[in-house]
């Protein structure tokens, strides 16, 4: 089957709207990052890849990778949740691009990741300790991208599948630009996958691929060349 491209679509079928639940739906996680004090020390379940600029400010996580000798030792960053989800599930969190070496503004989100091997991705951060982009590409799991890439007037979204770094679909659309706050929702429910920003979907994608839906994994936020902040992360089982 083709992939079902939507542009432009102002709320889409599967809800985007932040806080719309059914009945039957179920909150599994929420974290708005309050409550924590200012510092490196991220909340329970929380570890980093990469920039050690990565922190808790303001109630918001923090993560600076642009290359502007600010703090930041590595040009990439991953900030991972240690918790499994699976099945039906809807991803929301706000982003917020600080500064950006060349407009890069790069707001990536990995989704369901696992190890091939079965291994905990907690055990073995230590290969990944650079962040670098391929190490990721050996693992199980969704990547999203939603950057300027140069253009902070056209926004660039792709999904990938790993392993592989399979190009699944892609848009350039709407924008991504610096000082704005971003709301960005990922839903799966079944084989269905979609993206959107502030209510507009960009991204639709019937997954019957090569390399096995994924059906389970962790989640993880990612950027490169960029600092920002992310927030009000939810994430809610559909039913």
């Amino acid at each position: 089957m083709r992939p079902l491209l939507l542009i432009g679509l102002a709320v889409s079928s599967l809800s985007c709207q932040r806080g719309t639940m059914k009945d039957s739906d179920s909150l599994l996680y929420a974290e708005n990052f309050d409550g924590h004090p200012d510092g490196p020390n991220l909340p329970v379940g929380w570890w980093r890849e990469g920039s050690k600029a990565v922190s808790i400010e303001n109630g918001t996580l923090r993560a600076d990778a642009n290359p502007d000798n600010n703090g930041e030792d590595f040009e990439s960053a991953t900030i991972w949740l240690d918790r499994q989800f699976r099945g039906d599930v809807r991803v929301e969190f706000d982003a917020h691009v600080l500064a950006s070496e060349g407009d890069k503004n790069n707001i990536n989100f990995f989704f369901l990741f696992s190890d091939p091997t079965n291994q905990s991705l907690l055990n073995s951060r230590s290969t990944r300790a650079d962040a670098k982009y391929g190490k990721y590409h050996k693992l199980n799991g969704y990547v999203f991208t939603f950057l300027a890439n140069g253009q902070p007037d056209q926004a660039r979204f792709r999904l990938r599948d790993d392993p592989g770094f399979n190009l699944l679909l892609e848009n350039n659309a709407y924008e991504c630009k610096r000082g704005k706050t971003y709301h960005i929702t990922v839903t799966k429910k079944g084989n269905r996958i979609t993206y959107a920003v502030d209510k507009q979907v960009f991204l639709d994608f019937i997954d019957d691929s090569a390399n096995p839906e994924h059906q389970a994994g962790i989640i993880g936020f990612r950027t490169w060349r960029t600092d920002l902040w992310w927030d009000n992360l939810q994430v809610i089982q559909l039913r």
